[in-house]
């Protein structure tokens, strides 16, 4: 997964100095702290408007808020990709942008990468953002995989962190390797085996733990529970306050999808049959419009779940299919009525 715009600043080779300080809050208040966990498939379960909408709660506190991606994904569809980045550099415009990794797999880690600050939790993973198909490392060479690599070092850049930790993760031969200054602690990352540190070498995509991703400076540090989070991150008890907002948008999409996955096998069974049987025609035709129009709001409110649901129509399909019924029931009902 990668954006196609290139990135605000030039590109270095070694890690640049991440969670710049956002611009100050407009209020006295405390800062507010929004944690938006992000799970499951990066398009469907995973999406930007839910990060367009918390920036926009945010907003309303002033600048200089928190926002927490608390990432749970082994990734997802490409065509996201464009609309979390728009959302996610829209945060860091005005507010502090963290990222707390339990597993941040291919369009997860894609999706970390915006964050001026990244944690990782013990267990946390990171990375092996693959091309490969078929499970053979040889068929990585296909059209348009190199730009894809290219995309995704400039993602890294974009978030302040090393381009060539993005190619490892995308390319299994591409090597990685670090120094760590012992003085200064900067370290210089290298697309060889010359540092002495060795993260990638050529045997399979780079996949960060909680371990080396904070020796090598990746991660700020290391936190399983919320109040370990943000002592890492330097906050002291009274300075903010845990808002729920977060929490609540994840709720109720997951809500409207796991829904729509309890709806959509029963109204496709009764648009396809009419759910009856009577065998009336009129009441088939009633059971099959009302079928279509329960799928036509579905496909309103959870679109990213109908589409990867197998026998639904596309909702222009539906809709004029609907006419077509809504004309045919009318045609029967007179022709009931004129006792035809």
């Amino acid at each position: 997964m990668a954006p196609t715009q290139a990135p605000p600043r030039e590109a270095e080779s070694s890690v640049a100095e991440t969670g710049a300080s956002p611009k100050e809050a407009k209020s006295s208040g405390k800062k507010q702290v929004f944690v938006l966990p992000l799970e499951g498939m990066v398009g469907v379960q995973l999406r930007a408007k839910e990060m367009q909408a918390l920036r926009e709660i945010a907003d309303e506190h002033g600048n200089g808020q928190i926002i927490i991606l608390k990432i749970n994904s082994n990734g997802g569809l490409v065509l996201e990709t464009e609309a979390i980045q728009k959302a996610l550099l829209g945060i860091r415009e005005n507010h502090r942008l963290v990222a707390w990794i339990e597993k941040a797999i291919s369009g997860g880690a894609f999706t970390a990468f915006y964050a001026q600050e990244i944690y990782f939790m013990k267990t946390g993973a990171l990375g092996s953002i693959t091309r490969i198909s078929g499970g053979s490392p040889s068929k990585w060479i296909e059209e348009g995989a190199q730009d894809w690599e290219d995309g995704v070092a400039r993602t890294c850049e974009i978030g302040g962190y090393s381009p060539y930790l993005g190619r490892a993760m995308v390319h299994y031969e591409d090597l990685l390797s670090y120094d760590r200054d012992p003085e200064t602690g900067k370290v210089t990352f290298y697309p060889t085996l010359e540092g002495e540190f060795v993260l990638s070498d050529a045997n399979e995509n780079l996949c960060l733990n909680a371990s080396n991703a904070l020796a090598c400076g990746f991660s700020k540090g290391t936190a399983d529970t919320l109040d370990e989070l943000l002592e890492e991150m330097g906050l002291q008890k009274g300075q903010y306050e845990i808002s729920s907002k977060g929490v609540e948008l994840f709720k109720k999409w997951k809500q409207t999808g796991e829904r729509a996955d309890a709806e959509v096998s029963k109204l496709i069974r009764q648009y396809r049959l009419g759910g009856t049987g009577t065998g009336d025609g009129i009441v088939v035709l009633r059971k099959r419009i009302d079928a279509i129009q329960k799928l036509i709001d579905l496909w309103k409110r959870a679109p990213e779940i109908l589409q990867w649901e197998r026998g639904v129509p596309p909702v222009e399909q539906l809709e004029r299919e609907l006419l077509s019924l809504q004309e045919q029931l009318k045609q029967a009902q007179d022709a009931r009525k004129n006792g035809s």
